[in-house]
């Protein structure tokens, strides 16, 4: 096995941990019983139970990484599949998502780690609206708000699997459009494609079924 595997196995083990119990709570020997490995090739790995749960939320939010949309896709439909794959991130790594939750706010090490991931997913979000992505405070504003709807969304489901995801992706992408709509009446410096104005109108399905199949990727299967 390999130094690099080693550790991201390792790293697994601890979003397990981390998921249920604070890092606090949890000693040396926990991490090394939970990872398999003797105290010893822990700390040739980690620094101390510190290091290691750092490196962990940060192998956290690489995970979910994994999940962003395919770039090839046109702004619409890579909005639609950014929020699909969040969703399904929800259900396929559920510890991934409770160890960022459990993430305590005094923490200011491991919350800048979060604050990072926040603020780079404010700039996917601006630059795939056109007209949004031009450094408007505004709108920066206004992406911020909004993951903090989705956010509020995905927790929700998570206490209320009845409700379809698909619903919920339909809402949070009409009021993206929404809240940006509302940034650009205030600042004329955003200026806002007409899709955008369509999805918030006619609905992000209508907008996407009006677009038709991606040039980019026509064989790509429907989500």
């Amino acid at each position: 096995m390999t130094l690099d595997v080693r550790r991201e196995q390792m790293l697994d083990a601890g979003i397990a941990l981390f998921a249920r119990r604070s890092w606090e709570e949890i000693s040396i020997e926990d991490i090394a019983a939970a990872c398999g490995v003797s105290r010893g090739l822990l700390y040739h790995y980690f620094a101390g139970k510190r290091g290691y749960y750092i490196a962990t939320i940060e192998h956290a939010v690489e995970r979910l990484h994994a999940v962003e949309p395919d770039p090839a896709l046109g702004p619409t439909k890579q909005l639609k599949q950014g929020l699909e794959r969040y969703f399904e991130s929800i259900e396929q790594q559920p510890d991934t998502h409770a160890a960022l939750r459990r993430v305590a706010p005094a923490d200011e090490d491991v919350a800048a780690i979060l604050r990072r991931d926040r603020e780079a997913f404010v700039e996917r979000v601006l630059a795939g609206i056109p007209g949004a992505g031009n450094d408007s405070p505004l709108a920066h504003a206004a992406a911020r708000a909004w993951i903090g709807a989705v956010d509020a969304a995905g927790l929700h489901w998570i206490e209320h699997p009845d409700i379809p995801p698909q619903q919920l992706i339909a809402i949070l992408a009409e009021a993206l459009a929404a809240a940006m709509l509302a940034a650009a009446r205030i600042d004329p410096s955003i200026a806002l494609s007409p899709a955008v104005a369509e999805i918030a109108s006619e609905g992000i399905v209508q907008r996407i079924a009006a677009e038709g199949p991606d040039e980019a990727t026509p064989d790509r299967p429907p989500h």
